[in-house]
């Protein structure tokens, strides 16, 4: 009890101070929730509060705020070259910054962070892990952290997982995420093991052989007998439900009950037609990627993007303009990762190009304690300006795979024209009447100023296809017949002949 006790007081020392955490005392209490949850099948709503980060007024979270990122930009101007140099260009003093003068910290660009990604690691680190992104919109970023905050990550990732009750120890947890995402995998992995689970890194294989592992019946003492928990991006969940509806599968063919998905936008569409194939699975979504972690994004019921304020400093900025987006208008997410959570690689005003839109009133829900953005709209990058504003790609990809017409996932690709937008789409029966009725409705709901519409039946046809990670395949051997040498094991007798005739 004691030792719960001062572990539990680490914590909260490291999250109203940003003392780096005592790795030992994070790990404790993940193991501590691990056995409430054997012995009590669940975490008592006192112990996940025990966890939470502190609820602050408008006015101490500024002045926490503001004394993080002093104290980040001070490492960064005396330990790093980049922003070494910066400052000094800058003729400023991060310890002596007011609120209002973030503002003239330039924000960092995905660039300046590939052309040299050394440059932001601290000189007094530890480096011991370096990751890259999957490079699916660009360049693959670099980005270097300690074996402490690792360890760290995945403590902070598994009290979170027990505390909602999200993975505990009898799940099976698959996860079906590219090998190259290193540092989510690492993360996620860790934190399952730490809850007690069964974890398994599948990789990013074939819609059939996932399905495969998903139906695959095991017979291990004290753990669910199929995968109960998956990872994976949304256009590989797309393709899995796609290939699995198609093969006559159903929910009594498997056991998934919650299923984690991120690296993409998810849409409402995706979501109702992955619980026709997996029955009422419960998705987890939010918002992270690696040059910003650990920074989590957690989805509130009323579609709001919910950040810690102890974790960093989030700005929404005018894509045009570069100042302060305005309330109901569009902006790019600029992030500042804070101490405790961020030791090694520093980055000030980092700009992830991610497009939310700034919420046009305080927040009413449960979460309305936290920082809120609306929700990810998708990279400006993607997105296209034109003589109506602009069109991201949430707009074009809500619109279409809502539409039993666009097989999941939805290929397509949308460019400005005179007016408004051309878009491209994939649909099952290629420009067929009454489909590109259903699709020019579809989109004219979402308020898309449709200009011209090509439909197709073939992706390898698309201009401009937007791009997808779950075409970041991994091969596998292939048995004597050519097949995959995993092939899905745990189907119905009466499913079987179904599975065959679409291989």
């Amino acid at each position: 009890m004691l030792t719960d006790l001062f572990a539990q007081l680490r914590f909260t020392v490291s999250l109203l101070f940003g003392v780096p955490f005592d790795v030992r005392s994070l790990e404790h209490l993940a193991d501590s929730l691990r056995l409430t949850r054997i012995e009590r099948g669940a975490i008592d709503a006192e112990a996940a509060e025990l966890l939470a980060g502190p609820a602050l007024d408008g006015a101490t979270r500024q002045a926490v705020q503001l004394r993080r990122f002093r104290t980040q930009a001070g490492r960064a101007a005396r330990e790093t070259a980049y922003y070494g140099r910066l400052f000094d260009q800058l003729g400023l003093d991060p310890a002596r910054l007011r609120h209002e003068e973030i503002a003239r910290v330039p924000t960092t660009s995905k660039l300046a962070v590939r052309a040299d990604p050394d440059a932001f690691v601290r000189r007094t680190a530890r480096p011991s892990f370096r990751t890259v992104t999957t490079g699916t919109t660009g360049t693959p970023t670099a980005i270097c952290f300690s074996h402490d905050e690792m360890r760290a990550y995945a403590a902070l990732s598994a009290i979170s997982l027990l505390s909602q009750g999200l993975v505990g120890p009898d799940d099976v947890v698959q996860i079906s995420t590219s090998a190259r995402a290193t540092l989510g995998n690492t993360c996620f992995a860790g934190a399952c093991t730490l809850a007690g689970a069964l974890v398994h890194q599948a990789g990013l294989v074939s819609a059939v052989q996932t399905l495969g592992l998903l139906t695959e019946r095991r017979s291990i003492a004290g753990k669910r007998d199929r995968v109960s928990v998956l990872l994976t991006y949304p256009s590989h969940l797309g393709d899995v439900v796609e290939q699995g509806l198609r093969g006559g599968l159903g929910p009594a063919d498997f056991g998934v009950e919650r299923i984690f998905v991120g690296g993409e936008l998810v849409t409402a569409g995706l979501k109702a037609r992955a619980r026709h194939l997996f029955g009422e699975v419960r998705f987890v979504e939010g918002y992270a990627m690696t040059e910003t972690w650990p920074l989590g994004g957690a989805l509130c019921p009323d579609g709001h993007l919910h950040f810690e304020t102890s974790q960093a400093l989030i700005e929404v900025l005018d894509p045009e303009t570069g100042t302060s987006a305005l309330p109901g208008c569009p902006g790019t997410v600029v992030v500042t990762p804070f101490p405790p959570y961020r030791q090694t690689t520093i980055l000030l005003r980092y700009d992830t190009r991610d497009v939310v839109r700034v919420l046009p009133a305080p927040p009413v829900c449960a979460l309305r304690h936290l920082p809120a953005t609306g929700h990810l709209q998708g990279k400006l990058d993607l997105a296209v300006r034109h003589d109506e504003g602009w069109t991201f790609p949430r707009d074009v990809l809500e619109a279409l795979e809502a539409l039993d017409e666009v097989p999941l996932p939805a290929r397509c690709g949308f460019w400005a024209v005179p007016g408004g937008v051309s878009v491209e789409v994939v649909t099952r029966q290629g420009d067929d009447p009454p489909v590109r009725r259903a699709v020019e409705r579809a989109l004219g709901e979402r308020g898309i100023p449709v200009r011209s519409l090509r439909l197709l039946d073939d992706a390898a046809e698309l201009r401009s296809p937007l791009p997808l990670r779950g075409d970041l395949r991994e091969a596998t051997f292939r048995g004597p017949n050519g097949r995959p040498s995993h092939e899905p094991s745990g189907l119905s007798d009466a499913n079987r002949p179904l599975l065959a005739a679409w291989r």
